[in-house]
This record gives C-alpha cells, structure tokens and sequence, in this order.
C-alpha cells in the first residue's frame, strides 16, 4: 500500500510525504508504483528546474519507496503561484489514481 499524507496551511499545500510500495504487481511491472512515482518525481523536478522555490528533500529513499517532501517558504504564508498549479496538479493525479486503484494508494490529509 502507497500512503500519501499532504499537509496544508491556507490550502496551499506545503508538504508532502509518500510511503510504501503498491504491491499492485511484481517489481518492474507495478503501474499504481509506477504512476505514483512520475506524479511525485515530475513535480519535484518540475519546481526545481522551472521554478526559484525553496525545497526540503527530508527524505527520498527508492528501495522503501520514501518521500518527504517540505517547501518552508510555502509553510511561512509565502506563495508562489507556479508552484502552487504544479503541487495542485499532483494531487489532482494522485487522487485520479486513489480512485481507480484504492486499494493501493491512500491519501490523507
């Protein structure tokens, strides 16, 4: 099971954690991982490569499929409206997924 925690303040999202392996299929072969993975990864290096926003990487481990995710600049009432639409956008994707294969990945917030 993939459990996805978002963190809020003023409903701009400032942090973000991802966890755990779908086990949807074999390795290398799990789409629910897969899709996961390009959501969050696209939108990590979507900020840092097109966007001058403050990232904290926490924590990113492939082999137990951890992410943590912190944008301190967000947590602090600074808002960036690219990155804003970017993290909205992944969301937005991780729930489209939550709804189809629900019984793989969880979001709460």
């Amino acid at each position: 099971m993939i459990n996805v925690k978002l963190y809020f303040v003023d409903d701009h999202l400032y942090r973000f954690t991802v966890n755990g392996h779908a086990e949807f299929a074999e390795h290398g072969s799990d789409i629910v991982c897969a899709g996961v993975s390009a959501l969050v990864i696209n939108t990590i290096n979507s900020i840092e490569h097109f966007i001058d926003e403050n990232i904290v990487m926490k924590n990113m481990n492939k082999s137990s499929g951890v992410i943590d995710c912190f944008f301190p600049d967000i947590k602090k009432g600074k808002y960036n409206e690219q990155t804003t639409i970017l993290l909205q956008s992944m969301v937005f994707g991780l729930q489209n997924l939550e709804q189809v294969y629900g019984d793989y990945i969880k979001i709460k917030i």
